[in-house]
């Protein structure tokens, strides 16, 4: 498929994707839960040092980081360190699950349905959460070994120096564009899992078979949403600057922005890459 079928094909999709979440609008339901947990996860870590959750964080936050973390204002030079955890603990219990959600939401919206069950489908990704949530877990070890592998190497292989730093940099924007080729590759196995019941193994050779086809297009649909998540990462860089302008507590408003952020990125790319599996079936059916 040429440049311009793939950015035509992308164009569609988008289009019957914003015409669906009009039309049933609680598909976006799956991503807002997932944020609604992610606030939920934020407001008890931003409450750790405080009773009563300083039961149950103080002893590991002062054990592993330190006292001074317990107290205002470095508690806020932590929170996000939390949070980043806090969202990992997320993904592995219910986030996931949320995706497969998702794309049986999807699925039944193409069929035609006046209503899109929520917990049917939601019965439908619990029953496949192993296989849904080590899809995920694949591409999480590779993107965190992408990220993290090549900075560390540099680092003990040379000495510092601008070359270096510039190196380190060229690695870090490197390692993101290949983050995006991961969820390319490995994408089409969530809705592989929940549409079409493929098991773990399957789905991922599923994903691999129709990334083939349609690859400049998905990479397109991942890589626009998920570049205003990447935008944002500046924001987030600048949290210790940020918070000496203004007051520590900008660091909550920065993290709570980056929920919504990611909302509408996951939304987009999940529903759309969901819209554009479904119409690789139909053309296999058709074939």
């Amino acid at each position: 498929m040429g440049i311009g079928s793939s950015l035509g094909l992308c164009g569609s999709v988008w289009s019957v994707t914003f015409r669906m979440v009009r039309r049933y609008p609680s598909i976006l339901l799956p991503f807002f839960i997932k944020a609604i947990f992610e606030g939920i996860a934020l407001t008890v870590l931003f409450y750790f040092p405080r009773p009563p959750f300083s039961i149950i964080f103080a002893q590991p936050v002062k054990n592993i980081f330190g006292a001074s973390f317990l107290h205002y204002p470095y508690n806020f030079n932590l929170l996000p360190t939390l949070f980043y955890y806090g969202q990992i603990f997320i993904m592995l219990t219910l986030g996931a699950v949320m995706y497969g959600m998702a794309m049986g939401m999807v699925s039944q919206a193409h069929s035609g349905n006046e209503d899109v069950r929520i917990f049917g489908n939601f019965n439908r990704a619990v029953r496949r959460y192993f296989a849904l949530t080590g899809v995920w877990l694949i591409t999480f070890i590779l993107s965190l070994v992408i990220l993290k592998v090549p900075p560390i190497i540099i680092k003990k292989l040379m000495q510092p120096s601008h070359f270096a730093v510039l190196l380190l940099q060229t690695a870090v924007y490197l390692g993101i564009a290949l983050i995006y080729l991961v969820e390319t590759l490995f994408v089409y196995a969530y809705p592989a899992i929940v549409i079409e019941r493929k098991g773990f193994f399957s789905a991922i050779g599923r994903s691999f078979g129709v990334i083939r086809h349609v690859f400049l297009t998905t990479i397109v649909l991942i890589a626009v949403p998920r570049l205003f998540e990447f935008l944002y990462t500046f924001v987030r860089q600048k949290q210790q600057g940020l918070m000496n302008l203004t007051v520590p507590e900008i660091t909550l408003v920065i993290l709570g922005v980056s929920i919504a952020v990611s909302f509408i990125a996951d939304s987009a790319v999940f529903l759309s890459t969901a819209n554009l599996f479904i119409l690789k079936q139909e053309t296999e059916k058709s074939d």
